[in-house]
């Protein structure tokens, strides 16, 4: 390593670490964050403060930064931005080393540049987690394996390895079969020295933080057991390709550990792709290097595709390193002014993806810190506590994934009169067992964003989304707890139990379940209200081509339809003149004799607001199991059929059109236009028709679309012949005066 080169690697690293300090984090992020914290404010990992293997050098050095008068948070954060700091310069010694055929070549401080702006590498140096300080102890070691030639080196390289195994455990993998690869390159007459002071110095360093930790973790016994209960933890918790070996899994790891650390995918197309052409040019003149590179970070690679979790991108971390090594020798191969422009716009394009990653992530609180901040306020608004205690309830995943930060705000966690049970794909179902017990304080629901149970519930209040503030959220892949909702419903206009197909969600559990109209009835539950209220159900009978299928609904126990529906949808609005009886709610029921009878619509609305439901034209609803958006396809005409009492109405129109720049729409009422627009390929729009077109007691309100499109007919592998018009993930309507 030239002088020039350690020169450009002390001041990429030390503005790599200006840049960050105006960013750091205001809170903690993730489950191994909150476990960090704890662990400096009182290390005990058999309370997971922090989790095994105990991480005691990492803890050791953030209790100094934390005693010096940083909090938990900023201490950790800082310092995972020094070490990015000496990483980079650590990046420079090895990629000198591993470039010394072309040495003073401007390639080795451009993939050094390439590293630092690579967005994962930029945006997890300011994380409160260890990833980044184990790393760059990691890339110090290799530094030294990479260049030193004697036994005095190895030796004090095997040594540090092990030391840096207690900052992370994951440095095992960075360093032993490098080690090893320099025993093994020693003359032949030094290797069993060579191998026996490695082994001996790795015991050494190994011990030198190993004993302590199991000595104030209570003994071997004590230690080995909170140890398996992690690793078991962490076999059958989360997912990884070693446990589910599909061919979506492998996908996603794919997209996860080498797409996802470039944060979009065009920058993270052009380094794979000059990645690639780098390992034929070193298979082709530095096989040797190319040797180096493979037992560096190839076992590694290895490990984090099938034993560790897939969707968790940081521990990608370190093959930022061999990916942007090779790509700029990818790029190297073309004459120089193509080559150095080609690692420019690599560095461009990553600082700008990581540039607004990081402000984002320093601006605000992470979405779990923001919503346990507004929950304390909302408990004492204006200083004066609320009349009633609330209910919590939580999706699963929430569960598991807010018990440690409900743990670190400790009392500023507001008072809960009780807290729900979360059964797997029944959360909901907790919520009605709760009201038809007579309860009725306010259910605050902590929701998964992905989950659609919550349809089953009709109530004012819209939730409060918390969502990180940037779009590359892949680089917080796997963290937890992440983006979530917070519902607040303090008086449902009605609530649905079992068997129920409101959702995708919702149909696949009442499949599941064996519950449905045909399979023993399901219930629901309507407020009584004092004015007529409409009931508006809707479905489909399923038995394409079968028998029709007769369907029974009860209000209270009084017959208020009973109809012989035919294969595929229907809709129906039932007047309901009064609703006496006792109680807050009234018992709606709905039986046939069809097991393949499902419903999937339904509303329940009193005089003064608006009852709508999907007619002809419209196909069932379709969603994306990864982040929950619902949709529903319109053809080309399709009807909404509404009652709304002489009243205004809104219609709001949110999607977009496959297949076309551009679509006219028009809105008819009845034989009437109501409004006539254009859309481009995404839109959102909003419509009032005059109550003087909502005069009839039912009115049909038709959405035509210019564009449309069959699949069948412009995808070759496709079957699908509906005509596809609007993909709406928002028709809703509301009154107006």
């Amino acid at each position: 390593m030239t002088r020039t080169q350690r020169l450009t690697g002390a001041v990429l690293g030390a503005l790599f670490i200006a840049l960050h300090l105006p960013f750091l984090p205001p809170t903690l992020e993730d489950l191994d964050s909150i476990n960090f914290a704890l662990g400096v404010r009182h290390y005990d990992i058999s309370q997971h403060q922090p989790h095994p293997p105990g991480y005691p050098l990492y803890i050791g050095a953030a209790k100094l930064l934390h005693a010096a008068g940083l909090s938990e948070v900023h201490a950790l954060s800082l310092l995972g931005v020094l070490a990015g700091g000496l990483a980079l310069l650590a990046c420079m010694r090895l990629f000198a080393a591993l470039n010394d055929e072309q040495a003073d070549t401007p390639f080795v401080p451009l993939a050094a540049l390439v590293v630092a702006a690579a967005p994962l590498f930029w945006f997890t140096a300011a994380r409160p987690l260890s990833d980044m300080t184990g790393l760059a102890a990691s890339l110090g070691v290799q530094a030294m394996l990479v260049t030193t030639g004697g036994l005095a080196g190895l030796t004090v390289a095997a040594f540090l390895a092990a030391c840096a195994a207690g900052i992370r455990s994951q440095v095992v993998w960075l360093t032993v079969p490098l080690l090893v690869l320099a025993v093994l390159r020693l003359r032949a007459g030094l290797r069993v020295q060579g191998a026996a002071r490695a082994f001996v110095a790795y015991g050494a360093g190994g011990a030198a933080w190993f004993v302590p930790l199991v000595f104030i973790s209570g003994g071997p016994a004590a230690y080995l057991k909170v140890f398996y209960s992690q690793g078991a933890e962490d076999l059958t918790g989360v997912a990884m390709l070693a446990t589910t070996p599909t061919v979506r899994q492998a996908i996603l790891a794919v997209q996860y550990h080498l797409v996802g650390p470039w944060g979009e995918w065009p920058l993270a197309v052009a380094v794979l792709l000059l990645a690639a052409a780098g390992v034929v040019v070193l298979a082709r003149r530095a096989r040797r290097t190319l040797v180096t590179l493979l037992v560096a970070f190839g076992p590694y690679l290895v490990f984090d595709l099938l034993f560790q979790e897939t969707i968790t991108t940081r521990y990608a971390l370190p093959l930022v390193i061999p990916m942007a090594f090779l790509a700029v020798r990818g790029a190297a191969a073309l004459p120089r002014p193509a080559a150095i422009g080609l690692a420019l716009g690599l560095i461009v394009g990553g600082a700008i993806i990581s540039d607004g990653a990081m402000y984002g992530f320093a601006t605000m609180d992470a979405p779990a810190s923001r919503m346990l901040a507004d929950m304390h306020l909302a408990v004492k608004p204006d200083g004066a506590a609320l009349p009633t205690t609330p209910v919590l309830a939580m999706h699963r995943r929430n569960y598991y994934d807010m018990r440690r930060p409900f743990q670190w705000v400790g009392d500023q966690l507001p008072s809960f009169a009780q807290r729900l049970a979360t059964p797997p794909k029944h959360e909901w179902l907790e919520v009605v067992n709760y009201w038809n017990a007579g309860g009725r304080e306010p259910v605050w629901f902590i929701a998964d964003p992905p989950r659609s149970d919550l349809a089953l519930f009709k109530y004012a209040k819209r939730p409060v989304l918390y969502r990180w503030p940037f779009r590359q959220t892949i680089l917080l892949g796997g963290a937890r707890p992440n983006e979530m909702d917070w519902h607040v419903i303090e008086s449902p206009d009605w609530y649905l139990g079992e068997g129920w197909s409101l959702t995708p969600e919702t149909a696949g559990t009442a499949r599941e379940d064996r519950k449905g109209p045909g399979l023993g009835g399901i219930s629901g539950w309507i407020r009584r209200y004092a004015q007529p209220v409409t009931l508006m159900v809707g479905g489909r009978n399923l038995a394409d081509g079968g028998p029709n299928a007769r369907v029974a609904v009860t209000l209270d126990g009084a017959t208020v339809l009973d109809e012989s529906m035919p294969p595929g949808f229907f809709l129906r609005m039932i007047p309901i003149a009064t609703m006496t009886g006792t109680g807050d709610f009234a018992e709606v029921r709905i039986v046939s004799d069809n097991p393949q009878l499902a419903v999937e619509q339904f509303d329940a609305q009193p005089a003064g607001r608006a009852v709508y439901g999907f007619g002809e034209g419209w196909n069932e609803q379709e969603y994306n199991p990864t982040t929950g958006v619902l949709w529903r396809w319109s053809s080309d005409k399709a009807a909404l059929l509404v009652r709304a009492a002489g009243l205004g109405v809104a219609l709001t129109l949110r999607g977009e059109i496959e297949e076309a720049s551009t679509s006219h729409v028009t809105i008819r009422a009845g034989a009437r236009v109501a409004a006539e627009f254009d859309v481009d390929r995404t839109f959102s729009r909003t419509v009032l028709i005059p109550k003087e077109l909502m005069t009839a007691p039912e009115t049909v309100l038709t959405i035509e679309s210019s564009a449309f499109y069959i699949p069948a007919e412009t995808k070759w592998r496709s079957q699908d012949r509906r005509r596809l018009g609007l993909k709406l993930v928002e028709c809703s309507l509301s009154a107006v005066s």
